[in-house]
């Protein structure tokens, strides 16, 4: 004998059916999507540990975009200073020449050294995008200006070629010395004397003391003039440098290229090196005749010679990193940004995996799933109708 179906068992039956019906549609929207869930809460048990991955990923990404910034200004500056270093090298070689043999530029060393700074300057005011490479964290200035008010070019002798042109000294006892003008021993002559010396000097002062002639010089003190030119790159000026080009600030670039690695790349135009092939070219840019047979512009283009010898030399013995150390530097900021990035990109791949084993379904199961949940579901809507179609008349 069968029960006649009640109302509680059929309300039961449509219960488990809607449920089937959701259950179908939730794996319909996962065969669709590749995805197990819409939401967190469909992934509970693994939701924690997909937070984390993604987190990471996000700041993976942005450490990823520094890189990438980075990255490009370290190529550019790299490409930069590889041609201010063959600029530099032209320079050395034309004045090695000039030293050998006093007519092997033909009469032209002036305009090659003229050139040569001004090819310098163009270069180390390079930018990448809207910024200026070699500016330190000013990227907003351009770097060297050759006609900034503060600048003062290196002229040694006034264009007349005799006398001496005391304008560059007189920036160096103030900007690098530290002093006031007027000159605290009187006049130019008393004071580099002075400074060469220890003392006042006690033979007869030059004509006019603040404008003396080469030959009135050499005469009161034959190590005088070689004392002045030597100012080029003393002790004092590599101490404090005569940066009055420099328009950008002291400041290092960094790169934060993960949550523990701030990558440091101190790269500027006022750099020593850069500094001295700039000094070394405006002085002979400035030489009244470019003659090397004249004995006060020859200790000019020697003295130029040795600084560009010494902002090329590696290693350096000069106090500084020459233009190739820099240039290491730069390499060795790149070699470590570019294995962060390494790390970076064998994490993404991981976390790639382990995030796909959470999110991603396996569709062969949830097909099989499907097509069951189906079929139940056809089953049960035809109980259903027929449960519908019955009455209590039809038991009476």
């Amino acid at each position: 004998m069968t029960r006649v179906p009640t109302f509680a068992l059929q309300q039961m039956t449509l219960y488990h059916t809607l449920n089937t019906q959701a259950r179908a549609a939730d794996l319909s929207v996962q065969l669709a999507s590749d995805k197990k869930s819409q939401t967190y809460s469909g992934i509970s048990q693994d939701v924690l540990r997909l937070v984390s991955l993604e987190t990471r990923r996000a700041e993976i990404s942005q450490f990823t975009m520094n890189i990438g910034t980075a990255e490009q200004r370290l190529s550019l500056m790299d490409t930069t200073m590889a041609a201010v270093e063959d600029l530099a090298l032209e320079l050395r070689d034309t004045l090695e020449r000039t030293l050998q043999e006093p007519n092997a530029t033909g009469g032209n060393l002036k305009q090659v050294a003229a050139n040569i700074r001004d090819a310098i300057a163009g270069l180390l005011n390079t930018r990448s995008g809207d910024s200026y490479l070699f500016s330190g964290t000013r990227g907003d200035r351009q770097p060297i200006d050759l006609n900034a008010a503060g600048y003062t070019s290196v002229s040694l002798i006034q264009s007349n070629g005799t006398t001496v042109d005391r304008t560059y000294y007189e920036a160096y006892y103030v900007q690098t010395l530290g002093n006031t003008l007027p000159f605290a021993q009187g006049s130019f002559y008393n004071q580099i004397y002075f400074d060469k010396n220890g003392v006042a000097p006690t033979v007869p002062a030059p004509v006019d003391p603040n404008n003396p002639t080469l030959t009135e010089i050499n005469a009161q003190d034959p190590g005088l003039w070689q004392y002045y030119v030597d100012r080029l790159n003393s002790a004092q000026t590599l101490t404090t440098p005569k940066i009055d080009y420099y328009q950008g600030n002291a400041q290092a670039n960094t790169v934060r290229a993960d949550a523990q690695v701030n990558v440091t790349y101190d790269v500027r135009a006022d750099n020593l090196a850069f500094q001295q092939i700039l000094s070394a070219a405006d002085a002979i840019a400035n030489l009244p005749n470019g003659d090397a047979t004249d004995v006060n512009e020859l200790a000019i283009i020697t003295k130029a010679r040795d600084m560009v010898k010494a902002a090329l030399q590696t290693p350096s013995t000069a106090g500084f990193s020459s233009v190739t150390q820099i240039r290491v530097g730069v390499t060795l900021a790149r070699q470590t940004l570019e294995n962060t990035l390494e790390r970076h990109e064998n994490f993404n791949a991981y976390a790639e995996g382990i995030i796909k084993d959470i999110e991603s379904i396996d569709p062969a199961e949830v097909i099989v799933r499907l097509q069951s949940d189906q079929q139940a579901l056809e089953a049960s809507f035809s109980t259903l109708a027929r449960l519908q179609s019955f009455s209590l008349l039809d038991f009476i």
